[in-house]
């Protein structure tokens, strides 16, 4: 069921405002948001948000923005709701007349001029009511206008996995209060609101994306339909000046091997991490196997189809898999294909999981990795979220969601033990499990099988199975090089093994079997 607004019906004052603002600053505001209905002048409604706190006036046949909070009192919220029925009774052009006068107070203008811009506004003709559909081919664009024409043409440019995620930065909810303005009548400090609200409801990382795309949606829709969209009289890309202070940090932690098979061992240890919660599936934890005995993106890794392995005729018991050029890293137009050779001990592992994914009676996955929910793959983010959960984090801190009702005595959400830390296992992330593969086969003078495994562009050396590649596109004139990573392979699937069984009984002697 869809969230609503809490509502109570109070004979508003001064201190509901100041209520309303800080449950948004202490960021506790319930569900869709808070309203209080004024018992004074009727359809005056007070609107808390997760990110704004605005005044409307409820109609018969429709709801009126006066303002923000931000901008007008209660004493002013309540003149200009008596002010706007009386307005839609006679016809006029009331939403003009309360954007005018909002904006007029925000330019710090007196009472005076504010009431004279907004009555001039409404005796402007009111627009006609469009349909989306008619305003999106018509214009003038409204921002939600914007966000979909502007998503209807880039996502098709983008590779499939990337597109939802993508898609959610721009539909953040920090730009919920811009949503239903003009495209025209957006400002610097319209936007820079937007980015303050996406920081605060995530992280720096979240708001620098949001204002990226952002800035390239503005900026598509005036080089290409300045028109429809509103931006015909802009001169310049204004919005170039919209930013964020934001410095991305630099990894370069390589776990061990101690790291990688201590963090296998207790994910398979703790499946269950809350009273409530869902165990940990075989297909997640295959994929977390998979991830540390091949070092592949997890993108392109957990959404790896059963029909892309095959038996490799070279090697009796060995497994190539392969992934086409949209499955791999390398931009629009994604990267080269690749093909991995996998010894047999490391396949039977990854096989065993898949094959305890099956319900009798039920189609076989077409996936290596099977969700636990429906007949898809597990997310590209599982294995982030198992390891923050292993981490003792409640979430992926650079997300947020909408507070939804807990069943009672549920763990979800609420810090648990950082089993990582008990165990003597220092914090990773997937991507550096890559750092380790490559650093371990470098120094046994294997750095070109590394790159190779990697899917890394090849530099210019004598001896290929020594040569460090950089790190920017894939293989080439020898094609899959297979022999050369089944090398590499060979070496880190037999090290991730011994330390598996090592480290196994060290830690659970009684453990369960391999791929239990």
């Amino acid at each position: 069921m869809a969230a609503t607004y809490v509502r109570e019906r109070v004979r508003l004052t001064a201190e509901h405002v100041k209520r309303a603002k800080a449950m948004v600053a202490a960021g506790k505001v319930p569900g869709r948001g808070q309203e209080w209905a004024d018992d004074k002048v009727q359809g005056l409604l007070l609107r808390a948000q997760r990110t704004s706190v605005t005044w409307y006036l409820k109609l018969r046949t429709t709801t009126l923005r006066l303002g923000s909070a931000d901008v007008l009192d209660l004493d002013t919220a309540r003149d200009q709701a008596t002010d706007a029925r009386l307005k839609a009774k006679r016809g006029e052009n009331v939403r003009g007349a309360l954007a005018a006068y909002e904006a007029s107070v925000a330019a710090g203008d007196d009472e005076d001029i504010a009431w004279a811009v907004a009555e001039f506004e409404a005796m402007k003709a009111p627009p006609e009511v469009l349909s989306d559909a008619d305003r999106r081919l018509r214009g003038p664009w409204l921002w939600r206008d914007l966000v979909e024409e502007f998503l209807a043409s880039k996502l098709a440019k983008l590779k499939g996995g990337y597109r939802d995620q993508y898609a959610s930065y721009l539909r953040h909810e920090a730009f919920r209060s811009i949503e239903d303005r003009p495209v025209a009548s957006l400002t610097i400090t319209d936007l820079e609101r937007c980015r303050n609200a996406a920081v605060k409801a995530n992280t720096v990382s979240a708001a620098r994306r949001c204002v990226q795309q952002g800035k390239e949606a503005l900026s598509w829709a005036w080089r290409y339909h300045a028109g429809v969209s509103g931006l015909a009289d802009c001169q310049y890309e204004w919005w170039a000046r919209w930013s964020i202070e934001y410095a991305p940090g630099k990894r370069d932690h390589v776990p061990t091997l101690t790291d990688l098979v201590r963090t296998i061992l207790v994910a398979e240890h703790h499946r269950t991490l809350g009273a409530t919660e869902h165990a940990t599936g075989d297909g997640t934890l295959g994929a977390l196997w998979a991830l540390v005995l091949t070092g592949q993106r997890t993108g392109q890794l957990t959404g790896t189809r059963r029909a892309r392995a095959f038996p490799w005729p070279d090697r009796p018991g060995w497994v190539a898999v392969n992934w086409d050029g949209g499955e791999m890293k390398g931009g629009k137009s994604g990267g080269r294909p690749h093909s991995l050779p996998i010894p047999p001990e490391a396949w039977a592992i990854i096989e065993r999981h898949r094959a305890a994914c099956e319900t009798a009676g039920e189609p076989v996955s077409a996936y290596l990795f099977p969700s636990i929910r429906g007949d898809g793959p597990v997310g590209q983010s599982a294995l982030n979220q198992l390891l923050y959960r292993l981490e003792g984090k409640a979430k992926d801190p650079g997300k947020s969601k909408p507070v939804t009702r807990r069943k009672r005595n549920s763990t979800a959400g609420k810090p648990r033990e950082e089993l990582l830390e008990r165990y003597g296992v220092a914090p990773w992330v997937p991507h550096d499990v890559r750092r380790a593969l490559a650093t371990f086969l470098d120094e046994r003078r294997l750095g070109g099988a590394g790159s190779a495994i990697l899917a890394h562009r090849a530099a210019r050396s004598e001896d290929e199975r020594e040569r460090v590649e950089h790190v920017t596109r894939l293989h080439y004139a020898k094609g899959q090089r297979m022999a050369l990573k089944a090398e590499g392979m060979e070496a880190w699937c037999r090290a991730v093994l011994d330390a598996y069984q090592a480290e196994k009984a060290r830690l659970f002697p009684e453990a369960m079997p391999l791929a239990a």
